[in-house]
């Protein structure tokens, strides 16, 4: 399980304080997972995975109707659709109306009936391979990691960032291939517990050989000059011309 042993180098060259979190779509807990417990949110879980500890989130145990629709899992019912409206637009206020909450719901198609279970693990213990990879973290950190993401392929970056974190830092890469971008809506970070100072970064698993080869071509080693050390190569680049 060749993805376990990534999570400590991931850590030491990010300077990650807390766990890389592999993300897996499956029929069934795979030998060795963590079977469906308490229900949960998807926030949640993510938080209790980056801090060390597996969990399988299915639809009978996800406790967030948005998760369970953005993870694919289920639908809801007219009815419980018509309360999410309410609670979205009149209690929560995060769509001024029926319509903003309408176009928000179509950036992306949810992953409907791709899997079961969802199981959110340390990526030093996931099991099965990830689908996703998630890293919790500072700016500072994160930002280093968008850069090692476009390393080989360079142009511009794509991401999602309006919307739950459900959809924005898991739907969004695991549908579309993209990094995924999260900076955490408030409810996210009310039920998660997350840090103000915190965002999310979500890698599909396929771009995860780029980064880890990025790594031994030495891309690190750029990220530790200091200030004066740029200054000097700025220098030594000699005059520009300007048109």
């Amino acid at each position: 399980m060749y993805w376990q042993k990534w999570s400590n180098r991931l850590k030491q060259e990010l300077a990650l304080e807390t766990e890389p979190v592999a993300v897996t779509f499956t029929g069934a807990v795979p030998e060795g997972g963590v079977q469906p417990e308490d229900k949960l949110s998807v926030c949640q879980a993510i938080k209790r995975a980056c801090e060390g500890r597996a969990v399988t989130i299915t639809a009978d145990t996800c406790g967030c109707p948005g998760g369970l629709v953005s993870l694919g899992l289920g639908q809801m019912p007219a009815q419980g659709k018509e309360r999410l409206v309410d609670f979205l637009v009149n209690r929560e206020k995060v769509y001024s109306s029926r319509a903003a909450l309408h176009r928000g719901q179509q950036v992306v198609q949810a992953p409907a009936g791709m899997a079961s279970h969802v199981c959110f693990a340390p990526l030093a213990e996931a099991v099965a391979p990830p689908d996703l990879l998630l890293f919790v973290g500072k700016p500072g950190s994160l930002h280093h990691l968008l850069e090692f993401a476009n390393y080989w392929e360079g142009g511009s970056m794509t991401a999602e960032l309006a919307g739950p974190t459900c959809r924005t830092g898991v739907a969004y890469p695991l549908v579309s291939g993209h990094v995924g971008v999260s900076l955490f809506d408030s409810g996210a970070r009310r039920l998660g517990r997350f840090a103000d100072d915190l965002l999310l970064v979500a890698v599909p698993f396929a771009r995860m050989l780029g980064i880890m080869h990025a790594f031994d071509q030495g891309v690190h080693r750029s990220r530790e000059r200091g200030a004066e050390a740029i200054e000097r190569q700025i220098d030594e680049l000699g005059p520009i011309e300007r048109v």
